[in-house]
């Protein structure tokens, strides 16, 4: 979890991360779109509805980074407020996921763990913790592989086969932030350095990456379409970039007027795109194809809320 004036050192350059939402600070902005009724921080902890059992229930999980909390809601009723709330085994976690089957992955950046909880389940039934020193992220492809952002003393990225509790493979990156697989079990991973935020792409349980030759502001939350289309979201200068498949310079942006677009979600018709928006405490709500925000969702001041992952989520393509 970086502060709120975080100072990274590459080659003798500094590069100064004024990420005012981290550790609880000031919203840079106000959100476009007021809160929707009703949505408020609860104080019940570790409970599940029995609509959030539902195998063909929609589901929509949030990580609250201050509060140890990962939310459910249902997917498109975020107003209601949320249908359980997870915490053993939560501790400041960050980025989370969903595999095919429903079960959910989160990083929790407070206790150096990565938890895993069946669908429908409050407990962990699997924690990994070997080699894991800061977890910013995770992903899982379609084959099970778990893949970790770790923003530890060099950066890397920690891979694990089904059923491992140590990593099978490691790859070095600078600054990992956000993850996502392809259809095709590649990890795409945006990382920055002095030069700016990127993205590379990993083959599953490789060694090494590519880099795409994408460069923007600072690098965070990052999507696949459907039709293979890159989402990058970058936090600094407040926008969404989407790439076309090979491509390094965006065919379409979506302005996020005072938000920070940090790990985003596209729900399975491609539709929807949920961002998490720690600047604001909120969750964010757009149209995908028109780049237009429907609504937003706010908590407390001392809420940080840093994840999102659907289920069933958008089956990235080609």
């Amino acid at each position: 979890m970086m502060s709120d004036n975080t100072r990274f050192t590459f080659a003798g350059a500094c590069l100064t991360l004024m990420l005012v939402a981290c550790s609880g600070g000031a919203s840079p902005g106000t959100p476009a779109v007021a809160p929707l009724a009703g949505a408020s921080s609860s104080t019940a902890h570790g409970w599940i509805s029995p609509a959030a059992k539902k195998k063909k229930m929609k589901l929509l999980y949030v990580t609250d980074y201050n509060s140890s909390v990962v939310l459910i809601y249902k997917q498109g009723d975020t107003g209601a407020g949320p249908i359980g709330e997870i915490e053993t085994g939560i501790s400041s976690p960050q980025g989370d996921a969903v595999d095919k089957s429903g079960n959910l992955y989160v990083a929790n950046n407070g206790n150096n763990t990565v938890t895993v909880y069946a669908p429908g389940a409050s407990s962990p039934s699997t924690t990994l913790s070997t080699d894991i020193a800061d977890p910013l992220d995770v992903s899982v492809d379609s084959k099970g592989v778990i893949y970790v952002a770790d923003g530890g003393a060099s950066g890397e990225i920690l891979e694990f086969k089904p059923g491992s509790t140590s990593p099978d493979a490691t790859v070095s990156m600078s600054h990992p932030a956000g993850e996502t697989n392809a259809k095709n079990g590649d990890l795409y991973v945006t990382h920055n350095t002095s030069s700016g935020g990127h993205v590379s792409v990993c083959a599953p349980l490789s060694t090494s990456c590519n880099d795409l030759g994408i460069t923007v502001e600072y690098a965070q939350g990052v999507a696949l379409d459907k039709h293979g289309n890159l989402l990058v979201g970058d936090i600094f200068a407040g926008l969404i970039d989407i790439y076309k498949p090979g491509s390094t310079t965006p065919f379409r942006t979506i302005t996020t007027k005072y938000e920070s677009p940090s790990k985003l979600a596209l729900n399975k018709s491609d539709s929807t795109l949920y961002f998490a928006d720690p600047a604001n405490f909120s969750v964010d709500i757009y149209n995908y194809k028109t780049g237009t925000q429907d609504s937003t969702f706010t908590f407390g001041s001392g809420q940080e809320l840093e994840g999102v992952a659907l289920y069933p989520g958008q089956k990235p393509g080609k």
